[in-house]
């Protein structure tokens, strides 16, 4: 997972030297003279929906984001999904994620945003087996959307609420310590988020 992370963080820096580069030879086109950097963190409540694990959870977010004008942006975040459980087992995720961001403005103070990306994800897996626990660990990288709306506090600083889907997949031959079927789950994440821009 960390070469997959460290190949998104290249490719975003990349990608915002590439924009700012366009940006500084064309200032009619919309594009900014310089990107605009925000970073944030947001709190939130997690659906899973799958058969063994079905319940609600709370999951929390860090994020770092740069618009190259008020309609683009490349955020990347870090998401703690906290401890999906049933009765006899537990399943603990963490996600990185690079996606794009579209946003329309709709006032001076309000906008609407969509987002999509990729997320790479790792997990820790356990089961009780009342004689002992068995334990293993899981990773994959899936593709995510979310949608949602922003509302500026001040000059700079914005609450966000947001609506994303993940999704996690992991299949019968890696996961025989929780089940003998394979796991195709996703989560729904609606957060409430505080975005501070530079």
């Amino acid at each position: 997972m960390v070469k997959n992370i460290s190949s998104a963080v290249l490719f975003c820096v990349c990608s915002t030297a590439a924009v700012g580069s366009l940006a500084q030879s064309d200032g009619e086109s919309g594009w900014r003279l310089q990107p605009e950097f925000s970073v944030g963190g947001g709190y939130g409540v997690t659906a899973l929906k799958d058969e063994d694990f079905d319940e609600d959870e709370a999951a929390k977010k860090a994020f770092a984001l740069v618009k190259f004008n008020e309609y683009i942006g490349l955020e990347t975040a870090y998401i703690d999904f906290d401890e999906a459980r049933n009765d006899r087992a537990e399943f603990d995720a963490t996600g990185v994620t690079l996606g794009l961001i579209l946003e329309a403005p709709i006032t001076q103070m309000f906008s609407v945003y969509a987002k999509g990306g990729q997320m790479w994800w790792d997990a820790d897996a356990s089961l009780d087996l009342e004689v002992a626990e068995a334990t293993n660990s899981f990773d994959g990288d899936e593709t995510f959307w979310g949608v949602g709306t922003k509302f500026q506090l001040t000059e700079h600083l914005d609450l966000k609420l947001e609506y994303e889907r993940f999704n996690f997949e992991v299949s019968r031959d890696e996961i025989d310590v929780l089940q003998n079927r394979d796991v195709n789950m996703d989560v729904d994440y609606a957060s409430a988020n505080l975005q501070f821009t530079f």
